[in-house]
C-alpha cells in the first residue's frame, strides 16, 4: 500500500471511530444495555450480530468507503474495517467507564460488547463513506435501495430505545384508541419529514400522493414495525406477555423507528 493509501485508511479508520461513537455513546452509558448483555439468550444475541454484519456489509455496498469500496471484495473489506472498528471503540469506552474488563472476564466483556455493536458499526460505516472529503454517493437507486434505506434509520433510531423500562411502560398505559393514534402519527410524519416541509433532500411525490403512500411510506412503516419486534424480542420484551402487550410495544418503538427510516431517506 502506498504511503498515500496507508494515509486514507488511517483518516478512515479516525472518521469510523468517531462515527461510532456518534451513533452509539447513549448506548454505551445505558444501564438496561449492560444489564441485557447478561440475561438475553446467547442464540438471540447472535441473531442481533448477523444481522448487525448484514446491515453494514449493506451499507457498505450500497456507499463504499475506503479505497478498495468497489467490487465485492473492496465493500466487505469496507464492511470488515467498520465492524472491528466499532467493536475496538465500544471495549474501549466500556473499559475505561468500568463496565468491562476484558482481562478478569472476557466472556462478560464479549457479549456486552456484541449488543453494543449494532448502533456502532452502523455509525462507523456511516462516517467513512458518507463523511470525508470526497465520499462517494450512493450508487445504487431504485425501489430496494429506498427500502434498505429505510431499514437502516429505523434500525439506528430504535435500537436506541428498544432496551429501556419506557417503551413497556408507555405500552402497558396506552389504550387501544392511544396506540391506533400513535400508528396514524407515526406514518404522518413519515410522510410529511420527506415530502411536506423542506427538509435537505426532500423528495417530489412524482407518482401521486396515493402511490408515494402506499409504496413508500406504509411499507416504510411496516418495515419499522418488524424492526422494533425483532429488537425488542431479542432483548426479551416478548418473553411471557400476550399477543395484544407485544403489539402494542412494538407500535411504541416503531414511533421512533419510523422517524428513523423517514430521516434515512432525507440524509443518505
Amino acid at each position: 500500500m502506498t504511503r498515500t493509501g496507508s494515509i486514507e485508511l488511517a483518516r478512515g479508520i479516525g472518521r469510523a471511530v468517531a462515527g461510532s461513537l456518534l451513533f452509539a455513546l447513549p448506548l454505551l452509558m445505558t444501564m438496561e444495555f449492560w444489564r441485557l448483555a447478561h440475561s438475553v439468550e446467547r442464540y438471540r444475541l447472535a441473531l442481533l450480530v448477523v444481522a448487525a454484519v448484514a446491515l453494514v456489509i449493506g451499507l457498505s455496498r450500497a456507499f463504499g468507503a475506503g479505497p478498495g469500496g468497489v467490487g465485492v471484495r473492496g465493500y466487505l473489506a469496507d464492511a470488515g474495517v467498520a465492524i472491528v472498528t466499532a467493536a475496538v471503540a465500544a471495549t474501549v469506552v466500556l473499559t475505561a467507564l468500568g463496565v468491562v474488563d476484558p482481562l478478569m472476564d472476557w466472556r462478560a466483556a464479549v457479549s456486552v460488547v456484541a449488543i453494543e455493536t449494532l448502533p456502532a458499526a452502523v455509525g462507523a460505516s456511516y462516517a467513512r463513506s458518507q463523511l470525508g472529503e470526497g465520499s462517494r454517493r450512493p450508487r445504487i437507486t431504485g425501489y430496494g435501495h429506498e427500502l434498505f434505506l429505510m431499514t437502516a434509520g429505523a434500525v439506528v433510531f430504535a435500537a436506541n430505545i428498544a432496551p429501556t423500562e419506557e417503551v413497556v411502560l408507555l405500552a402497558a398505559e396506552a389504550g387501544t384508541v392511544s396506540i391506533a393514534v400513535l400508528a396514524v402519527l407515526s406514518l404522518l410524519l413519515m410522510h410529511g419529514f420527506v415530502y411536506g416541509v423542506g427538509f435537505g433532500g426532500q423528495e417530489r411525490s412524482t407518482n401521486g400522493f396515493v402511490r408515494s403512500f402506499l409504496t413508500l411510506t406504509v411499507v416504510g412503516y411496516a418495515i419499522a414495525l418488524i424492526v422494533s419486534a425483532f429488537l425488542l424480542w431479542t432483548f426479551g420484551r416478548f418473553d411471557g406477555i400476550g399477543l395484544a402487550t407485544a403489539i402494542d410495544e412494538t407500535v411504541v418503538l416503531a414511533f421512533p423507528g419510523s422517524i428513523g427510516a423517514a430521516a434515512a431517506r432525507l440524509i443518505l
